[in-house]
């Protein structure tokens, strides 16, 4: 039996364009509290730039899960991508900070329907037999993307201006716009679907279990980037970019094999080894007071949240019928805001009280947990199986 392919022209103008997306997005992601605060802004306002982006990209994607069931996922995601770039634009014009806060929040929605569109559609391009490594292969756009650009925002800002980083930032939307036309998205099978209610539509039941672990595991992720430059600057660590470059390049180059694992033998057995990888990379980085032990934590964190989170959007996905994968998609994505936005209140709090390194180690446990969960799934998915 002839294998089917992932990469053909459709799969890689949907990654570029996504990376495109990302990049543009993320790189203004550092930027904008400076410059907001140059306009006198308090810390309260401040802290809102990311609650009300947050707010706007959860509270559209059920409504974007919901038009996705029947409905074309090119164009939307063409007129999503197309939003950005109108959005990003207004910045520098508005200089009235409630303004700014609500463009915010209309930024926000723009992602979150942006984001949803673009998962959706590479579900439907790869092959259903090779699921778990196409994703994999795809999410390497949302990683590689998140993770570069911040600090090509902080470069561009630095050298240039504020200005000058908006309209980078709108070229590389305009050309995610572009990249879109190449991609061929399949007509969805019309289904007989039941009217939208939101609150039902805001999370899919059947996905709910992955969408639980996504939580938990975003919680360490939330933990690095709320935390890890502070911790370098305690440390008296000058490389702490290394954490990023490698966390971005393991988790990039194990996307093959861990693809091919998950479809191979399901779920369970990779996220198991993986979430302990995780565990043991947060612990190794409590530890850390040279670039040595920072570039091992960094490399189990490629490994370990690296692998974990694909392997979640896969099973959520999974956990549905075909029609529903829109829906799905904009569960995990959601539930992968809520993780961050979490933990960086909760873990704001504690950091006024105790030190990084217990703060790590406490958040390690959280890849024990995943670990536990999903082996305890397992064991129940096994007794079903032998109770048919």
């Amino acid at each position: 039996m002839k294998k089917q392919k992932i990469f053909n022209k459709s799969f890689l103008f949907l990654f570029i364009s996504n990376f495109l997306v990302f990049i543009g997005f993320e790189m203004l992601l550092p930027i904008l509290p400076a410059y907001l605060l140059s306009m006198n802004a308090s810390s309260i306002q401040v802290g809102l730039m990311t609650t009300l982006f947050t707010l706007g990209a959860v509270l559209i994607r059920p409504f974007v899960g919901y038009y996705l069931i029947d409905n074309q996922r090119k164009s939307l995601a063409i007129i999503a991508s197309a939003a950005l770039m109108i959005i990003t634009m207004l910045y520098p014009f508005l200089h009235i900070i409630w303004l700014l806060l609500l463009l915010r929040l209309f930024h926000g929605a723009a992602w979150g329907v942006s984001t949803t569109a673009n998962s959706t559609i590479v579900v439907d391009l790869i092959p259903k037999t090779r699921l778990g490594e196409g994703i994999g292969y795809f999410s390497i756009s949302t990683t590689v993307g998140a993770i570069i650009a911040p600090s090509v925002g902080i470069l561009i800002y630095g050298t240039f201006s504020f200005n000058i980083l908006i309209w980078s930032s709108v070229v590389l939307s305009l050309m995610a716009v572009i990249a879109l036309q190449f991609v061929y998205s399949p007509a969805p099978v019309k289904h007989e679907r039941k009217p939208f209610q939101f609150f039902e539509a805001i999370f899919e039941k059947d996905a709910w279990f992955p969408a639980l672990l996504t939580v938990i595991t975003t919680l360490g992720f939330g933990a690095i980037i709320t935390f890890l430059v502070l911790f370098g600057k305690q440390k008296g660590l000058d490389h702490i970019f290394l954490f990023f470059l490698i966390n971005a390049t393991v988790s990039t180059l194990l996307r093959p094999f861990t693809g091919k694992w998950y479809d191979k033998k399901g779920p369970w057995s990779i996220i198991v080894v993986a979430a302990l990888l995780g565990f043991l990379s947060l612990v190794m980085l409590s530890y850390t007071t040279n670039n040595l032990y920072l570039i091992i934590a960094a490399i189990l964190f490629g490994a370990g949240y690296g692998t974990v989170m694909p392997c979640l959007q896969t099973w959520t996905v999974q956990k549905v019928s075909e029609e529903k994968s829109g829906a799905a998609n904009a569960t995990f994505l959601s539930s992968f805001d809520v993780g961050v936005g979490v933990s960086a209140f909760v873990l704001g709090i504690l950091a006024e009280w105790m030190s990084l390194e217990m703060i790590f180690l406490i958040v390690s446990l959280s890849f024990i947990f995943v670990a536990f969960l999903v082996y305890k799934d397992f064991l129940n998915e096994k007794k079903k199986y032998k109770n048919i």
